[in-house]
């Protein structure tokens, strides 16, 4: 009897020790929990800056994807040329890149799917007697500046071929009599990104 209340005596001194050491324990972690997170919570600084690039083209807002469209094309044209406005209303340099996405001329086509970057523009350099080329005026621009992407289609009246100018012009023509198409209808993305490419 008196060992099995000696027992009991051991039992409970060891319960309300290990009870006192459970509780300056969760004490302590709490207090630890308290510092870590006043620590955290005080050191956290952010800011964001603002990032607004605008397309524009005769006043009319557009998407990072740009149709350019030539018609009434043919030897000796004035050179045609389309302009894209790029301005930065950001607080971040923006710097532009661009990429060929397709090349409708008359009826044929040609997409980044088939071809690469250097082929499309070899394609509008080299395969017709017009030249189709690309400006890309400032590929940094900075805050609250306004730079310009430019298309710009040339046929001279003697391209230096008579036989591809014979040919393409008629085929101009015909594509006008029986499309409501433009004649050359060419998609580039202007890419505007906070990093160099």
């Amino acid at each position: 009897m008196k060992k099995q209340n000696k027992l009991k005596q051991i039992k409970k001194r060891i319960r309300k020790r290990t009870l006192f050491f459970l509780v300056i324990a969760l004490i302590a972690n709490s207090f630890a929990w308290f510092i870590y997170t006043n620590k955290v919570s005080n050191s956290i600084t952010t800011g964001v800056r603002s990032w607004k690039i605008t397309f524009d083209q005769d006043g009319q807002d557009l998407e990072e994807n740009v149709e350019f469209n030539f018609d009434d094309i043919y030897p000796g044209i004035d050179t045609q040329v389309k302009q894209i406005d790029i301005t930065n209303n950001g607080e971040m340099t923006a710097y532009i890149s661009y990429q060929i996405e397709s090349i409708q001329i008359f009826d044929e086509t040609y997409t980044k799917e088939n071809y690469t970057q250097e082929q499309l523009i070899n394609i509008l350099n080299n395969n017709y007697p017009f030249k189709l080329s690309f400006i890309n005026s400032d590929t940094e621009i900075t805050v609250g500046q306004t730079g310009n992407f430019t298309a710009t289609l040339n046929w001279p009246f003697e391209s230096g071929d008579d036989e591809a100018d014979t040919y393409y012009g008629k085929k101009s023509y015909e594509f006008k009599e029986e499309s409501n198409e433009p004649q050359i209808k060419i998609i580039v993305k202007i890419k505007a990104s906070q990093t160099k490419d």
